[in-house]
């Protein structure tokens, strides 16, 4: 296996310890997304999707990986889980340093209370913050009213702005 696809079953792996179950896909775009956003370069670039920030790189990983028996889908439910193969006894990461490994863990469980919906807010907002010129708190909620429509209330984005101390991200008034 490729650098990138041991670190996105590392990945997939801890979601599952922490959260106490296997990611969904848009879950685990958010969260690969949220670690780049903490500075850790997994090599995804996203562009903007009806869920939010999604990479098609990483979603290629995902179905490459599948394809391999690394890891399965489960399409029981309407979300798709997934799951490590059984198979898989020893899951490495390639090229990540300890510290980096620790803000992983860290983000994770961080973040793991929250509702693909909600990391699809914050990961929108953070997604919008940049690449606006204005980073301004109300340019910030407009852009993401204008990705979103009237999916998420003022006060919802709000609170998702809250987060953004947490990736060395600041908003002015």
């Amino acid at each position: 296996m490729s650098t990138i696809s041991n670190n996105v079953v590392f990945i997939i792996n801890k979601i599952r310890e922490v959260c106490g179950e296997a990611p969904g896909k848009k879950r685990l775009q958010k969260y690969v997304f949220l670690i780049e956003e903490k500075g850790i370069e997994l090599g995804f670039e996203y562009g903007m999707h009806f869920y939010g920030p999604y990479s098609e790189a990483l979603d290629s990983t995902t179905a490459l990986l599948s394809a391999e028996g690394v890891i399965n889908f489960d399409y029981s439910s309407t979300t798709h889980f997934i799951n490590v193969s059984k198979d898989i006894k020893d899951i490495t990461t390639n090229g990540l340093s300890h510290g980096q490994i620790d803000t992983i863990n860290d983000l994770i469980h961080h973040f793991k209370g929250y509702s693909a919906s909600d990391l699809e807010l914050l990961t929108t907002a953070i997604y919008a913050f940049n690449h606006l010129k204005d980073k301004s708190k109300s340019s910030v909620i407009a852009g993401v009213q204008k990705l979103k429509g009237s999916k998420y209330s003022v006060k919802q984005i709000e609170e998702s702005l809250k987060h953004f101390p947490y990736f060395n991200k600041y908003i002015p008034g």
